[in-house]
């Protein structure tokens, strides 16, 4: 399951709304239609903590 990935896809909605969510998808590659469908391997969280850390400084 991506749970991971996908309560990272709600935190974005909470701090940017749309505009922030697509920015997530933009920096991972992944976007959030994909995101339930792809592993929480260790790379993928990875990559989306220092996305995160991009939107935080942002939003």
């Amino acid at each position: 399951m991506a749970d991971k990935l996908i309560s990272y896809y709600d935190e974005a909605n909470k701090l940017g709304g749309l505009k922030a969510k697509m920015r997530l998808a933009v920096l991972t590659a992944i976007p959030s239609s994909k995101a339930a469908s792809e592993p929480d391997s260790p790379g993928n969280i990875q990559k989306f903590e220092q996305a995160m850390r991009e939107i935080r400084k942002e939003f």
